[in-house]
């Protein structure tokens, strides 16, 4: 069997599973409980419900407290000092990251099961769920914890990480609607930089202050998030060189499992068959949810009619984008 193109799915499995052996990391078995999830968490009976996100603050920092003073292990203990946490390099507190959870717990006030487009189940008011926020809070401060010193030595500042984000090709912009709009083009990505000159813990770094800038961003608080991918037609052996399947699917967990932040839909254009394939494969376990926000395109146009080419970047994916002015930039690395 040549594994040079795969393009079938007892191929594409094989690979996954000599990869998951090479690196003694199950990589199918990580992104089943990724997907398997509700990523918009679950409202459970007997949740606490409260009016307001002013109210839910000091609620949410009791439970906090109280979880970690009935900790036995101090290890246990140790995740909910938030010492991984960048918040400090973003000019914010425990407070507004605490405050990022509770607009992403909203209570789901409209949805329509019928309508097509998802954005329909993020229609929230301003009740707030703090049970809900709390087990989310749970999954990031034990995410963060397992980072190790990764996050913290060398602090995640805005330059330590600007190498990674030039070389990802981080792009931000934002929707008429003010959802905001995380783009990625493989083509313009720097791979040669990436595999080179960054570590795995490099590019892990600059993934995580990213999705802290999106977690602080108020807009993508309000409005959600919407992730769009050029992969270029990129083949499946060379999307497994960039770095450890283990830390891609840590990302991934970060940014689909972890962050409070709602996703829309994702959004993939000009995809190998390979990802086709994978995405039934993954569909097995896959959520209704998550099923219905990934979206592969047949063609690259539909992303004018989807967001408008005022919206896209210009040079994306070789649409006709006219955006030029990222505001990430902007903020950060203008000067």
């Amino acid at each position: 069997m040549s594994t040079k193109n795969p393009n079938q799915m007892k191929d594409i499995i094989s690979v996954m599973n000599d990869k998951s052996k090479s690196e003694g990391f199950d990589v199918i078995k990580e992104y089943r409980k990724t997907f398997s999830n509700n990523p918009d968490g679950s409202d459970k009976k007997g949740d606490l419900i409260v009016p307001s996100p002013k109210e839910a603050l000091p609620l949410l920092k009791e439970l906090v407290e109280q979880t970690k003073s009935n900790a036995k292990k101090e290890s246990k203990r140790n995740k909910w000092n938030f010492e991984k946490s960048p918040h400090k390099q973003f000019d914010k507190t425990l407070d507004d990251t605490f405050m990022a959870f509770i607009m992403w717990a909203r209570v789901k006030k409209v949805y329509n099961k019928k309508d097509k487009d998802i954005s329909a189940d993020l229609t929230v008011g301003n009740e707030i769920n703090v049970s809900k926020a709390f087990r989310r809070l749970e999954s990031y401060a034990e995410w963060m914890e397992s980072t190790g010193s990764d996050l913290i030595e060398p602090p995640l500042t805005p330059m330590s990480v600007k190498n990674g984000l030039d070389a990802w090709n981080m792009t931000t912009s934002f929707h008429n609607d003010g959802t905001f709009i995380w783009w990625s083009d493989i083509s313009k990505i720097d791979v040669e930089y990436i595999k080179k000159e960054l570590t795995p813990e490099d590019s892990l770094r600059a993934f995580v202050w990213y999705s802290h800038y999106i977690m602080y961003n108020e807009k993508a608080q309000q409005h959600g998030i919407m992730s769009v991918l050029s992969a270029d037609n990129m083949g499946l052996m060379e999307s497994l060189t960039f770095m450890p399947m283990s830390v891609t699917s840590k990302m991934d967990r970060f940014t689909i499992g972890v962050l409070p932040v709602k996703m829309k839909n994702m959004y993939c254009t000009d995809c190998a068959r390979w990802v086709k394939i994978m995405m039934k494969i993954f569909g097995m376990f896959m959520s209704k949810k998550m099923k219905k926000r990934i979206k592969l395109l047949d063609d690259r146009k539909e992303l004018v009619d989807i967001f408008g080419k005022e919206v896209i970047p210009k040079g994306f994916g070789n649409v006709e984008g006219s955006f030029t002015v990222d505001p990430m930039k902007e903020e950060f690395f203008s000067s």
